[in-house]
């Protein structure tokens, strides 16, 4: 039987005392969030650009672009790889995230606010969500209180939680909690069959599934056995109803499905972050960090522990009472946890980013736990303990507290003693605060000068310092009109082969085979920053001209062309359109990706001209009129 929330709720000194420990609860969760998202950096025009901010705020910005010229989210952006499709394949995960923007620009807020705003609203919404949650799946309200508590403690000092809002997946840590909060709501439309939590339920689904698709997999166990288990006494209006909520979860793939269908040739393979296998469970356990490209760094997982091994004995108990609560969290839990650990086996799991799926796994297990540690913890419960139990929970203190502080420590380094030249020993990283912020100031630096000096010379090929020495070049994107060549390596489509830094690992192919780079690309420029590398010392082709706040500027000694057959000059390039003046020539071959989508006028047509080492081709424009514009047809 599902128990009524307010069972166990009653007497006024005690619903003062929830109040105040819920208040203090949600005083916490907003002071770490003021502390980790300054609200100096959300609420301003300037963007996030923290690691794969950077690269989301590009795809807005793309998508806006798109959006406000066509009515469409995708299309070609000259200015990124030589010509790439936005909007595809690699920003499935953001379209939430995209049509949150769009639609608060349209009521006149700026898009870089917004995209901000989005963020917020994300980590503001933790506790109630939270909240919410537990008080679906019936805990009382001192349980409750205490479920928010390790939601909110998860969602700061659990590395991997603090890892996918600090480093960007937003959408994913929206996704985490929100799957949690689909699944209570299912249990209770299911046991109360009330069409308050149905329409909850529909109104939910495709906020889910815009906002990040791969939650369709975190419910699909949980889900279909729910489902399952109420089938035979549901009616026709629950089953018109579920139907409705897995359409209107379904409808959102439209937004996305049409054009990933029709350029998926150009799609590859996206395994290469966040594929753990089973070895990873006792690196977990132990807080153990072997590969930060599978779990994120720190690896910090204390109260994950404590929610899973506390969370598992009452589902275990609610199992053995017969606990209606029993199947749907521990179904999200287990499915989950497996999910996590063995997926990353299967070549299919691993295109998923496995690993994520723990997020979810651990705000279920936390909601059980809260039932079990409310109750052994509760001032009656600890009173009648016995002389031995009391010691043995002293000595169990003396154990986790210092673990506990160690963990949330190391997002505070500040007050650490940190030696300034420390780096990784043992496994573990140098503590860094891990907190939200705009482009560094050397970056916002080297943006204004490439605006003043760069030019039309040619594009320019970006690196920054590792490890995330990809997201100078995706700030640049989205904040310059420049025309950049980085970025992510690991771009899933066949475009990136123009990336420098993915044909050659160090950027350095050997002899002419650089000047063969630069020629075919049309590469003007080249910006470093970091350790110096063999590219540095390439004096035969690129020549010093400045450093800008420790980014290292050089011209490429030979003049860049966009032109690789017949002659003219590229005036403009923006979202779906190049610009060419002065053309002549029996043919044009242009240094710019081909794009079925594209077509010319006036009165001129496209070819695709292959190009040896580029999966994708380039323009070929024969006969051309002297000026003429490449456009996306829709």
């Amino acid at each position: 039987m599902l128990d009524s929330p307010a069972v166990s709720d009653s007497g006024t000194a005690s619903g003062r005392r929830w109040v105040a420990a819920l208040a203090a609860v949600f005083g916490l969760h907003f002071a770490l969030l003021c502390w980790f998202a300054p609200p100096r950096v959300l609420f301003t025009k300037e963007p996030v650009a923290v690691v794969d901010y950077a690269l989301h705020a590009y795809q807005v910005d793309r998508a806006l672009s798109a959006f406000r010229a066509s009515g469409q989210l995708w299309g070609w952006d000259p200015l990124v790889l030589a010509g790439q499709p936005a909007g595809v394949a690699e920003d499935l995960t953001s379209k939430g995230t995209e049509l949150f923007v769009i639609a608060l620009r349209s009521a006149g807020v700026h898009a870089g606010l917004a995209f901000n705003l989005f963020i917020a609203l994300v980590m503001a919404l933790v506790p109630f969500v939270g909240w919410a949650s537990a008080r679906l799946l019936g805990l009382d309200r001192t349980a409750s209180t205490v479920s928010v508590l390790l939601w909110v403690l998860l969602w700061y000092f659990d590395s991997l939680l603090h890892w996918t809002w600090w480093i960007g997946m937003i959408s994913w840590s929206f996704a985490a909690y929100g799957v949690v909060l689909f699944t209570a709501l299912m249990h209770r439309a299911l046991e109360e069959r009330k069409a308050k939590w149905f329409a909850a339920l529909v109104a939910l689904a495709p906020v889910l599934a815009i906002v990040h698709p791969f939650s369709g997999i975190a419910l699909l166990v949980p889900g279909a056995l729910l489902f399952l288990r109420a089938r035979r006494s549901l009616g026709a209006k629950e089953h018109a109803l579920l139907a409705l909520a897995a359409l209107a979860g379904a409808a959102t793939a439209l937004v996305w499905a049409f054009p990933a269908y029709r350029f998926k040739h150009y799609v590859d393979t996206a395994d290469s972050y966040f594929n753990a296998r089973l070895e990873y469970l006792l690196y977990d356990l132990f807080d153990l960090l072997k590969n930060s490209d599978n779990t994120g760094a720190p690896v910090r997982t204390v109260v994950r522990t404590l929610c899973f091994a506390a969370g598992g004995w009452q589902l275990w108990r609610w199992h053995k009472e017969g606990d209606r609560r029993a199947l749907p969290l521990a179904a999200l839990v287990l499915w989950g946890a497996g999910y996590a650990y063995l997926a990353g086996y299967v070549g299919a799991g691993r295109q998923t980013q496995p690993y994520r799926q723990i997020a979810p796994a651990m705000l279920a297990a936390a909601i059980p736990a809260a039932a079990l540690l409310s109750e052994l913890l509760s001032p009656r419960a600890l009173r009648g303990l016995e002389r031995p139990a009391k010691l043995l929970l002293g000595l169990a203190v003396v154990l986790i507290v210092p673990r506990f502080g160690r963990t949330v420590l190391f997002f505070f380094p500040g007050v650490l003693p940190i030696q300034p030249n420390a780096g990784v020993v043992l496994s573990e990283p140098k503590p860094f605060g891990a907190r939200l912020s705009h482009a560094s100031p050397e970056a916002q630096e080297l943006r204004g000068w490439l605006m003043e000096h760069a030019g039309d010379r040619g594009r320019i090929v970006v690196r920054g310092v590792f490890p995330t020495h990809w997201v100078l070049a995706e700030y640049l994107a989205a904040a310059t009109p420049l025309p950049i060549l980085g970025g992510l390596e690991h771009r899933n489509v066949h475009h990136a082969d123009a990336h420098l830094f993915r044909r050659a690992r160090a950027g350095n192919p050997p002899g002419a085979e650089l000047q063969d780079y630069f020629d075919t690309y049309a590469v003007g420029w080249v910006v470093l920053a970091g350790e110096y590398g063999a590219l540095d010392y390439r004096h035969d082709y690129l020549e010093p001209v400045a450093t800008v706040a420790d980014h290292r500027v050089y011209r490429v000694r030979k003049e860049p062309s966009y032109f690789m057959r017949g002659s003219g000059r590229v005036v403009a390039q923006s979202m779906n359109r190049v610009k060419v003046e002065g053309a002549s020539g029996d043919e044009v071959v242009l240094r710019f990706h081909w794009f079925e989508p594209l077509a010319c006028r006036p009165d001129c047509k496209l070819e695709r001209f292959p190009i040896p080492g580029d999966r994708v081709g380039f323009i070929r424009v024969p006969s051309p009129p002297p000026s003429f514009e490449i456009y996306t047809r829709y």
